[in-house]
């Protein structure tokens, strides 16, 4: 084999097999080098957990559109605040879940966690006055985690499947309150590595 077929050979190697590798491995593992919010599992089976989660500081926007719409709408101005595109101060880290929450007909509240090294008044304001910076208390949330491309039919499913697991253990969902969508992938992640998390506010149930 002369050195030109060698070379050749090198590329067409990198080409089909190392390179798809490599752009799989980012896929994978990208999710595991971002933050994500703390919690302790207090209860769990085969199909859900119950999570304590930690007090937690949150970037968020209300948008008006249909899930999908208001995801996308709500997702440009929060990557644009914490890149430092609309403000003053340095980039923020990346972190996951992107979270959204029903909030009225067709209102959707849009959410980034922000990096615990960061208190609510430590983060810079927005130029945007859209954007709300807060912190929630600690919460007990009911989740559902799933892969796929988290279309309405993929997310009622697991939806009903939450429901139904929690009404067969001692919690119940908290009344008027809706289930929080996570989105841990970017858009150009492949359906079946995507990952979701479908997440319901409840209590205890008081023993009868």
């Amino acid at each position: 084999m002369t050195i030109f077929n060698k070379k050749m050979y090198i590329i067409i190697l990198f080409s089909l097999i190392i390179l798809p590798l490599l752009i799989f491995g980012f896929w994978i593992l990208i999710p595991f080098f971002l933050e994500n919010p703390k919690y302790t599992i207090l209860e769990k089976n085969n199909h859900f957990q119950i999570r304590k989660y930690d007090e937690m500081t949150i970037a968020k926007i209300t948008t008006v559109g249909e899930r999908y719409e208001g995801l996308r709408k709500g997702f440009i101005p929060l990557a644009r605040y914490i890149g430092a595109k609309d403000r003053e101060g340095p980039k923020i880290s990346m972190t996951a879940p992107v979270m959204q929450q029903k909030k009225g007909y067709n209102n959707w509240e849009i959410s980034f966690f922000m990096p615990s090294k960061f208190k609510e008044n430590h983060l810079p304001i927005s130029k945007n006055d859209k954007i709300e910076i807060t912190t929630i208390s600690s919460s007990i949330l009911a989740v559902i985690t799933f892969n796929g491309i988290a279309t309405t039919e993929l997310l009622e499913k697991k939806l009903s499947k939450l429901i139904q697991g929690i009404e067969e253990i001692n919690y119940k969902k908290i009344p008027e309150t809706e289930p929080i969508y996570s989105y841990f992938n970017d858009p150009s992640t492949p359906g079946f590595l995507r990952k979701n998390e479908i997440m319901i506010p409840v209590e205890a149930a008081k023993n009868n």
